[in-house]
C-alpha cells in the first residue's frame, strides 16, 4: 500500500455534525487550512432558531451529504447564524463549514453570489477526487435560499422560478442527486395542484 493511503485502524471523524462515512482520499493530499477548518468547525450544528433548511448529497442513502441550517430575517432573508452537518469525506466536512461562514451575514444576493473559489479560500484547494463537494456546496447554497422563499415567504413555484430559476439536466442538478430544492418543488407543485 503506498505510503499516507488511510489504513483499516486510520480514525475516521464521527461528531454529531460531522461524520466520516467513506474511505477518503490520502490524508496528504489534504491542505493544512482543510484539516484546520474541520479541527474548528465552530458552526457546527443547528442555530437556535434556524428557520431554514437545506440539504444536498449524492446517493440517498447519504454517502456524501451536506445540510445547511439558517437563521433568515422573513422580510430582507439576509442571514443571521448559520450552520451545517455534514456526512461523507473530508472536502464535503470542509465545504459545508466553510460555506456555513460564508453565509453568516450575507443578503440573498450576496448568498447567490458565493463562488467555488470562495470557498476554496476557506478550505484550501481540494484533492482532484474531491472537487465535486464544491458544487455540492453551492447547490446547498441555492436549495436554502429556495427554502427560505417557500418555507417564509410562502412563495408560489411561479414566483420561485422567477427569482431562482431551476436549471433541470445542468451539470450541478445532475451531480446533486439528492436535493431538498428539488423535493420541496415538487411538493410545492402538488400543493398548488391540490393533490396535497
Amino acid at each position: 500500500m503506498p505510503k499516507n493511503h488511510l489504513t483499516e485502524d486510520t480514525p475516521f471523524l464521527r461528531t454529531p455534525d460531522m461524520y466520516q462515512i467513506e474511505r477518503d482520499a490520502p490524508i496528504s493530499e489534504y491542505d493544512k487550512r482543510t484539516i484546520d477548518l474541520i479541527a474548528d468547525a465552530a458552526n457546527g450544528g443547528i442555530p437556535e432558531g434556524a428557520n431554514v433548511f437545506a440539504s444536498v448529497g449524492k446517493e440517498k442513502r447519504g454517502t456524501v451529504q451536506m445540510q445547511l441550517f439558517a437563521v433568515a430575517d422573513p422580510q430582507t432573508g439576509a442571514f443571521g447564524e448559520v450552520g451545517f452537518r455534514s456526512h461523507g469525506c473530508l472536502a464535503a466536512i470542509a465545504c459545508a463549514t466553510a460555506v456555513a461562514t460564508l453565509l453568516r451575514g450575507k443578503t440573498i444576493e450576496e448568498a447567490l453570489a458565493i463562488t467555488e473559489d470562495d470557498i476554496t479560500a476557506l478550505t484550501g484547494p481540494l484533492p482532484a477526487s474531491r472537487c465535486y463537494t464544491l458544487i455540492f456546496a453551492l447547490e446547498a447554497v441555492r436549495a436554502l435560499v429556495g427554502d427560505y422563499y417557500l418555507r417564509v415567504r410562502n412563495f408560489k413555484l411561479a414566483e420561485l422560478d422567477e427569482v431562482l430559476p431551476c436549471v433541470r439536466l445542468s451539470v450541478p442538478c445532475m451531480l446533486t442527486e439528492n436535493c431538498s430544492l428539488r423535493d420541496s418543488r415538487v411538493d410545492q407543485e402538488l400543493r398548488e395542484a391540490g393533490e396535497i
